[in-house]
């Protein structure tokens, strides 16, 4: 162990960066820490099935995972997990998300976004579509990294991938959601509204903003919007980030605008009621509207860029703290209770 803190405490004073001994050995903890919840990950990640399929003449793949009470003769909710940019199919594992397939009973879908690799690993990203935020602040620049800059058509694959899962297994069509952090947040708002006669409901986890495709969202679509007043990438009261996590500008929409818009294209009821207290989070729900769906809030008093209940992938410094006074329990209390309406 000491020869580890050695090492650690001398790649530290090459870059001229001065830590104290202490500072040195919680690194390595910390370090070995996440090394750990990797080897899980790809453990858990190579029992389940990858597929392929050929789309905009791109190779794109995704992985399922079956609920440990799978039996085909029964139909399965299906949930669709997109991870955030710069991210990989692997963050599902780390969030612990094939854990709440288990206890949930759901089907998980893990598409992988599209973009460069980096020592054998897919940088990825969705085309989640723009707002004029954006563009003011980025002119000439499409929103999200690889899939925007190159046009990448995320709907179709997704679209695809939903009917070969359908074909191999048992999927209750009524019940599909779709789920994500971040530019996955995003891509989970344009499939509700590019999908939404296909799903029933979506979770956004920290979006930036709605993508401008949504105005034209031909069916209401039920929707939980889950947002950390500490988030330094995704400003809970809109306004400028100058760069996070290595991006462009964000421009981001406050939170309360962007489920104010949902509860508008819904036709909810105007009076919100608070349905979820615990610790920093709370949620209020939207209810009343237009087709049998729903519009809920939950805001985390001091939250970061983090998935609720998850893991701190980054310093708090950096992207903010995890809540675990709000989980994917909670989100998922909501999905299941909607199905798609006629």
């Amino acid at each position: 162990m000491r020869k580890k803190i050695g090492i650690v405490i001398s790649i530290i004073a090459l870059t001229g960066v001065s830590l104290s001994v202490a500072n040195a050995q919680g690194l390595l903890r910390e370090r070995i820490k996440e090394r750990i919840k990797e080897r899980r990950a790809d453990s858990e990640r190579k029992n389940d099935p990858t597929f392929f399929i050929m789309h905009q003449g791109i190779t794109r793949e995704y992985k399922v995972h079956l609920p440990s009470g799978y039996n085909k003769n029964t139909t399965f909710p299906l949930v669709i997990f997109l991870h955030g940019g710069g991210g990989s199919m692997q963050e599902v594992y780390k969030e612990g998300m094939d854990k709440m397939s288990d206890k949930h009973s759901f089907i998980l879908a893990i598409p992988q976004g599209s973009g460069k690799k980096i020592l054998g690993k897919t940088i990825g990203s969705w085309h989640s579509g723009n707002w004029s935020g954006w563009s003011t602040l980025n002119p000439g620049s499409s929103c999200c990294g690889y899939a925007g800059e190159n046009n990448i058509d995320d709907v179709g694959f997704i679209a695809k991938m939903i009917t070969e899962i359908k074909k191999n297994y048992a999927v209750d069509e009524k019940r599909i959601y779709a789920t994500g952090i971040s530019n996955g947040a995003m891509m989970s708002y344009r499939l509700a509204c590019e999908l939404s006669d296909t799903i029933a409901a979506a979770a956004p986890v920290a979006p930036p903003f709605v993508p401008e495709v949504c105005a034209q969202c031909p069916l209401p679509v039920s929707i939980i919007h889950t947002q950390g007043t500490a988030d330094p990438c995704a400003l809970y009261e809109g306004g400028t980030c100058d760069s996070c996590l290595g991006s462009k500008p964000i421009a981001a929409q406050s939170a309360k605008g962007m489920v104010n818009f949902w509860a508008k294209k819904n036709a909810c009821s105007t009076e919100p009621t608070t349905i979820y207290k615990k610790g920093n989070a709370h949620c209020e729900l939207y209810a009343q509207c237009q087709g049998g769906t729903e519009v809920e809030f939950c805001t985390i008093e001091g939250g970061g860029h983090t998935w609720p209940g998850g893991t701190q992938y980054l310093p708090a410094s950096k992207i903010g703290p995890v809540s675990h006074d709000i989980s994917f329990d909670q989100i998922w209390e909501f999905l299941q209770k909607h199905r798609l309406h006629s």
